[in-house]
């Protein structure tokens, strides 16, 4: 079976779609930059010694940063028995590997371990005791010194980098990245594999059988992707004005006095103090960089003369705008875009003088003309605090901001969350789609990153209605509405026209850049700051390896084999050996398959005439279709209150005057009732299709009908949930079909209103209290496995519930899986950490007790 698992391992990486994004992972060590604890050891028998009787094989991937005062100390020590060690040694010119008596039993430069040695390349040493043979490779070179003999390395422990064990400790650590640990056996099976991609707070795990190695002073790759790293802070005058020079890839800062660029190759901050002239006025975000003739623009909105576009030259460092011209802005936060076909520069949008505004300011480079221009055939709102992506020379994307439908700040300013793509230079608009308002309400910085190869854009985010706040990266579809958080948060004070955060990016480095500054008041200096964080970026949870430890594990293997289903050597072999696949596992597969006893029933997502709430909105007519991408965001909310009211307790549904303040609070009395009318009868359209499903209304009350051949998750977890509330009739397979419709997801997740948040919070105290009750239920005889599915489901409605922890702790135990146990507890307690700030108050050893 071993066997199969790693032709499968295999077969995956070459055949499996790769949905990584070129993610970069590996473990960088701290070296002689810091202090000798705060260097990097990744210890693969933290707790107990590996054993490999004929021999085995040891290989990874490694880096060498380009720093030769760093090139020193060891990549490794192979610790055996009596004494007896090999080490792998680098030095600024050598790389060696050398036994305990000080033979060298391999060297060269590192430039002759590959044609390219900025990259990583492979090394590998295998150690046959059999026949006392020793084999090594680094890079493009081999290896066979002969040795005397290897049979004290039967037994062994193996350290990277800085070493404590006795008494062989070394804190002499060269500056490294080491990826794709390997451990085979001599057949060439692979026996252990420790990607050191996603991992656990201190170490991580090999993704074929789950043994952990301990890391300390761990600098994690893929954290990059998820964590922002601040670069740097310095002051300037208040208000500068920042751009992005694409062909120099810097960022450009310019205040009244001097002109400062940071280069995100170097990460070098430089300055020079004007010769002359200035950059126009002191409001922010009016410089821009024409890659056409390489040269930064600074512009005000006078309109009046060619000198409202001053240029700065660089050689001499002068601006051609010789005096200062105050003046009250109107256009605050607006977007802008030069335009390589025209060689001109578009201005979008902004706020000034109580207005928000949706003209376009044209700028010709070519005459030196301005031009007042208007969106074409779909008009969009006036606003400020918008974001602008570049789809194409031709095409770009707006979205959100905040502003009225009139313009006037005095009448219903707004958040909006609407995505446009505007065409130039015609300026026709085509709405792509719009967004139901988050329960926490958001603007976006003034750039944004479009990939169309992923059909998605990201932005920097950030809730306007507070000072003390902070920004976080958002991925947005470009083909519907919704969002994820794929970052930590950055910091940001935000003090509205006193303050400026753009997003750029290094397509050179494969890194994203935000910049921001803010000034407390308007005679004080701004404070400007820089963060970078690898491209493409990751939420935060998905840096974290699971309970099990493992990338893989089953849900690795399941997946490769739905894959390769198609390879007859593969189908043929599951065959013969009459392997059962089991193609539904939970999000935590611990245990074997003779250990897993909880297996979903009848899978109710294939049914047809079903509507699905649970994981998300999903609604299949009467022939299996699915019908839920016809439902628009306001159809979708509409049958949803109706839906959810009509199960409430009473079961009287909603009534229309209920039903008009929710939806339409902003409408008179007719308006709302005709948007009603208008809805209910293009719902009552979308279900045509389904039979026995219809909205009703009586009495002013408005309900939605399900005949006996309608299935809806919702409605049969809460008769479920109805039928255990007495003990004396609960049965075991009730609750387990309870956990097969809840254990999807949450209720309607991505819908995030507050009229649903109340039907959310109702649903997951009753049923969180009804599960923890069922646990604790005698003559049910729950299997560990069964608690564990159940706690699982559980940690999906509060991912902080104690009895969740103490019921998944404590099967994993029964199980012997003691070091998941408390893998799953340290996760936990980090989590809390994160969320409230104090320490967990149970130890693991009170958790399981």
């Amino acid at each position: 079976m071993k066997k199969l698992l790693t032709i499968l391992f295999i077969l995956a990486l070459i055949f499996l779609p790769s949905t990584a994004q070129n993610l970069r992972y590996g473990l960088e060590f701290n070296s002689f930059e810091v202090v000798q604890e705060k260097r990097t050891s990744l210890n693969l028998t933290p707790s107990k010694v590996f054993s490999f009787p004929t021999g085995f094989s040891l290989s990874f991937n490694i880096f060498f940063r380009p720093n030769p005062a760093y090139n020193f100390g060891y990549v490794f020590r192979i610790i055996g028995q009596n004494n007896r060690h090999l080490d792998f040694l680098t030095s600024p010119d050598k790389l060696t590997v050398v036994d305990s008596e000080d033979n060298v039993l391999a060297e060269c430069t590192l430039a002759e371990t590959s044609n390219n040695f900025s990259l990583f390349f492979p090394f590998s040493i295998q150690l046959d005791i059999k026949n006392n043979l020793l084999n090594i490779v680094i890079g493009e070179k081999t290896f066979s010194p002969p040795v005397s003999s290897l049979i004290d390395f039967k037994k062994v422990n193996i350290i990277f980098g800085r070493c404590n064990y006795p008494p062989f400790q070394t804190s002499d650590v060269p500056k490294i990245i080491i990826k794709d640990v390997r451990i085979n056996n001599l057949r060439g099976d692979a026996i252990y594999y420790w990607k050191l991609s996603k991992h656990v707070e201190d170490g991580v795990y090999d993704e074929l059988e789950n043994r952990f190695a301990k890391a300390e002073n761990s600098q994690w790759l893929l954290n990059n992707h998820a964590f922002w790293n601040k670069k740097i802070s310095f002051k300037t005058l208040k208000n500068p004005q920042i751009t992005y020079n694409s062909d120099e890839k810097k960022i450009a800062i310019a205040d009244r006095r001097n002109f400062y660029t940071y280069n995100t190759l170097t990460h070098e901050l430089d300055y020079t103090q004007n010769s002359s002239g200035f950059v126009h006025s002191n409001q922010p975000n009016q410089m821009i960089y024409n890659p056409l003739d390489s040269t930064y623009y600074s512009y005000s909105f006078l309109n009046t003369e060619p000198r409202d576009v001053a240029a700065y030259n660089a050689s001499i460092q002068s601006w051609n705008n010789l005096g200062i011209r105050e003046f009250s802005c109107e256009y605050w936060h607006h977007n802008r875009y030069v335009s390589p076909e025209e060689n001109s520069l578009y201005l979008l949008g902004g706020y000034g003088q109580h207005k928000y505004k949706n003209q376009i300011n044209k700028y010709s480079f070519k005459t030196g003309k301005w031009e007042r221009l208007q969106y074409k055939n779909n008009p969009i709102f006036p606003r400020y605090l918008s974001g602008l992506g570049v789809i194409s020379t031709n095409q770009i994307l707006l979205f959100g901001g905040y502003g009225s439908n009139s313009g006037l700040q005095s009448l219903s300013p707004q958040n909006y969350y609407d995505l446009y793509k505007v065409n130039l230079p015609d300026l026709t608009v085509t709405k792509i789609w719009e967004m139901t308002p988050p329960v926490d309400q958001f603007v976006v910085a003034n750039s944004m990153v479009v990939d169309t190869l992923n059909k998605c854009f990201y932005a920097l985010c950030f809730p306007q209605t507070r000072y003390e706040t902070s920004l976080y990266l958002a991925k947005f579809s470009l083909q519907k509405p919704g969002y994820e958080i794929v970052s930590n948060k950055i910091p940001f004070y935000f003090n509205d026209i006193l303050s400026y955060v753009d997003l750029f990016q290094n397509k050179e480095t494969n890194e994203l850049y935000a910049i921001t500054f803010s000034s407390n008041t308007a005679d004080s200096l701004a404070t400007v700051s820089v963060y970078t964080l690898s491209y493409p970026p990751i939420a935060e949870i998905s840096t974290y390896q699971s309970a099990d430890g493992a990338d893989s594990g089953f849900n690795f293997l399941l997946a490769v084999i739905l894959t390769l289903l198609s390879v007859t050597v593969i189908a043929a072999y599951l065959i013969l050996k009459k392997k059962k696949i089991k193609t539904e596992i939970k999000q935590f597969s611990e245990f074997t398959d003779e250990e897993i006893k909880v297996i979903k029933q009848e899978n109710d997502r294939n049914k047809k005439q079903a509507i699905f709430l649970f994981g998300g909105f999903q609604i299949k007519d009467k022939n299996g279709n699915d019908i839920t991408g016809e439902f628009s965001p306001m159809l979708k909310q509409l049958f949803l209150i109706i839906l959810l009211n009509t199960y409430k307790e009473n079961r009287k549904g909603i009534s229309s005057t209920k039903l008009d303040e929710t939806l339409w609070p902003d409408k008179t009395r007719d308006s709302a009732s005709n948007n009603r009318s208008v809805m209910t009868s293009k719902i009552r359209h979308l279900l045509k299709n389904m039979d026995n499903l219809n909205i009703e209304s009586f009495n002013s009350y408005w309900t939605v009908k399900l005949g006996n051949d309608v299935y809806c998750d919702y409605v049969e977890a809460l008769a479920l949930i109805r039928n255990m509330k007495d003990k004396s009739t609960r049965s075991k397979e009730d609750a387990m079909k309870l956990l097969n419709i809840v254990s999807f997801g949450e209720l309607l997740p991505n819908l995030q209103i507050e009229w649903v948040d109340a039907f959310k919070a109702n649903f997951a105290n009753e049923l969180i209290d009804l599960l923890i009750d069922v646990s604790k239920q005698k003559g049910f005889s729950f299997s560990p496995s069964e608690l564990i599915y159940l706690a699982d489901t559980l940690l999906i409605y509060d991912i902080l519930n104690d009895d969740a922890l103490k019921l998944k702790c404590c099967a994993l135990v029964k199980l012997g899986k003691n070091g998941l146990a408390k893998t799953t507890y340290n996760s936990f307690v980090k989590q809390y950490q994160l969320l409230f700030g104090s320490k967990y108050n149970y130890s693991f050893d009170q958790i399981i007790s």
